[in-house]
């Protein structure tokens, strides 16, 4: 959520000014795509748009899906654009758009195509984790009964599938029997899934016999947990094995969370404390986000208290140190080298939670949160404090916790948690600043879409004080800036108004009449528009000649032309034009100077 700049000294530097020219720059290149639907794809058309997937820029590929796909009528063209629509779908994670897109097939396309495109939504409900919707889905495939024998086993694999998404593992251990004896199934992938589901039923030897030589991450993964379980493997082979696995897949983090998980549960059975808090850190890192029904494995927030807890408990109870006379814990949690940060955020989770006096535990909730953060732990900070049992609401979190919380929320534009976690918090934390705190309360609610909460903020903010200084009103105006982004410019208007009449400044009085204006202007009251910003180019400048004044005389030529006072807007922009020396200005200038004087002798020619 940047800010704009402080102090700058134009209206484009200020806010955007180059908006206009981005804003034809894409009318230009969007018209160029318009009404394109060409009779056979094209290859380049489709590496187009693969490139924009593959780089990030969705909504833009599909765009340029909606403009190139022709309609159905042509429906082998249509599928190959269609196949290119799922694959962006997937590409977003947006499985309800991609099987509501199935649910609206024109007839008459090939029914092969049709059991591609509904195997393809029933995916995307289970990877939504809707197991009844993907079974509906997978009902109508088995029972139109016109499938090839490998169709029928996928639609069936997916319906066991379903069953564990849904946590039903008798129905899954009844459709994997029947399976058994409909089809010779002896894939790796079948294998794989077969002893997911023993696992599921607790049911470890056989799966780790069955599971036992796949040597693909997910397989080694069901691999080592049946082990584990099934106590065929020793604790250690598996804690060390399963470190590895969980670092191998770096960089898939839906195989990586599991894997540390797996590591977590086999430094328990190890007794390996520091090595079950370094995996349960690891994994809550990636839990909120990569968590999945369909995961064998996984760790919950109390389970690192727990483990952070029994640590620092056995350290303690070796070293004799009393719970309740915190002064030894604390001077033991200091004791820590900056590589053990670990450990002492051990002992400052248990004084956090069992010191003695409020002082120690405000001190230990202080340095736990900071530890966390400073090793990139903002994840695990979130899970300890929201998604535990000891605090079932933010009411029970430490005020500290949630000015840090709130900090990474805006950061990563968690706007949701964000909110939530500043609810209440009215007062700064320590040493900083009350206005600021109630600006940025008043800007996370406005990208909460709250906008009266934000609105009833800012200006009792106003209503607070006789006059407001410079810097202040910078400030504010940054907010006012979002919410006039958020289209509520009456309220945006109001809200200058009152800053005007306290400004101490003419510098930013005159600003304030440009913001009004841009305002003015996005409600379409194109002559007030005008004469705003006309006031704000000579506001306490006699020739407004200086760049502010430029910037702000041109913007009225444009809303005098969209006002219908053509010779007015020519008249502005005539005068400006003798004082411009830049040549691409002046070239700008020209063409609408030329551009009024079409549209005068339209309106005078009889």
């Amino acid at each position: 959520m940047a800010a704009r700049p402080d102090v700058p000294r134009t209206a484009a530097a200020r806010k955007g000014g180059g908006r206009f020219l981005c804003v034809a720059l894409a009318a230009v290149l969007l018209a160029g795509y318009a009404g394109a639907t060409p009779a056979t794809v094209s290859d380049d058309d489709l590496a187009r748009v693969s490139a924009l997937i593959k780089g990030g820029a969705t909504q833009l590929a599909l765009r340029l899906i909606d403009q190139l796909q022709p309609p159905a009528s042509t429906p082998d063209d249509w599928m190959v654009w269609e196949k290119q629509r799922y694959a962006l779908y997937r590409a977003q994670g947006d499985w309800a758009q991609l099987a509501a897109r199935v649910a609206g097939l024109p007839t008459d396309l090939p029914p092969e195509f049709v059991r591609w495109a509904r195997t393809e939504a029933a995916r995307a409900e289970l990877n939504a984790g809707r197991a009844e919707p993907a079974r509906r889905w997978l009902r109508g495939l088995l029972w139109a009964g016109d499938g090839s024998t490998e169709e029928l086993a996928e639609w069936r694999q997916l319906v066991i599938r379903s069953y564990l998404v849904d946590g039903n593992i008798a129905d899954a251990l009844t459709a994997l029997d029947r399976y058994r004896v409909d089809f010779n199934a002896n894939t790796r992938g079948w294998r794989q899934l077969e002893a997911t589901i023993l696992v599921r039923a607790g049911r470890y030897k056989e799966a780790y016999l069955l599971a036992g030589d796949i040597k693909t991450h997910d397989g080694q993964m069901v691999s080592l947990l049946a082990g584990l379980r099934a106590g065929t493997l020793p604790p250690a082979t598996v804690l060390t094995r399963a470190q590895k696995l969980a670092e191998e897949t770096r960089n898939r983090p839906a195989l990586s969370y599991p894997a540390w998980a797996l590591t977590a549960e086999a430094a328990a059975r190890a007794k390996d404390p520091v090595r079950r808090i370094y995996a349960l850190e690891r994994a809550l890192t990636l839990a909120r986000v990569h968590a999945s029904p369909e995961q064998l494995v996984g760790v919950r927030a109390d389970e690192l208290w727990d483990a952070y807890l029994r640590y620092a408990e056995g350290i303690g109870n070796d070293a004799r140190l009393l719970i309740g006379n915190d002064a030894p814990w604390l001077k033991k949690a200091e004791a820590w080298t900056r590589d053990e940060t670990m450990q002492a955020r051990a002992f400052y989770a248990l004084l956090a939670t069992q010191g003695a006096s409020a002082d120690t535990r405000r001190l230990a909730v202080t340095r736990l949160t900071d530890l966390l953060i400073e090793d990139g732990r903002g994840e695990v900070l979130r899970a300890l404090y929201t998604a535990s049992d000891r605090y079932p609401d933010l009411a029970a979190v430490p005020d500290y916790v949630r000015y840090r919380l709130a900090d990474l929320a805006l950061t990563g534009y968690d706007i949701a948690l964000a909110a939530r976690v500043m609810q209440g918090l009215e007062t700064p934390p320590e040493g900083h600043d009350q206005d600021l705190w109630v600006l940025r309360r008043a800007r996370v609610l406005i990208y909460g879409g709250k906008y009266p909460d934000a609105i009833a903020l800012l200006s009792g903010l106003l209503a607070g004080r006789e006059q407001a200084a410079d810097v202040f009103a910078d400030r504010y105006l940054q907010v006012l800036f979002d919410l006039q982004a958020a289209g509520r410019h009456r309220d945006a208007i109001a809200l200058l108004e009152q800053l005007k009449g306290k400004a101490e400044s003419p510098r930013v009085r005159r600003e304030i009449y440009y913001w009004i204006a841009d305002s003015q202007s996005a409600l379409g009251d194109h002559q007030k528009a005008a004469e705003l910003y006309l006031r704000s180019a000579s506001y306490n400048h006699p020739t407004g000649g200086d760049m502010w004044g430029q910037t702000a005389r041109f913007h009225a030529g444009e809303e005098l032309g969209k006002a219908g006072l053509t010779r007015d807007a020519r008249l502005v922009l005539e005068a400006l034009l003798r004082h411009t020396t830049d040549p691409k200005q002046r070239a700008q200038l020209e063409r609408s100077i030329q551009q009024l004087w079409l549209i005068e002798s339209r309106s005078t020619t009889p």
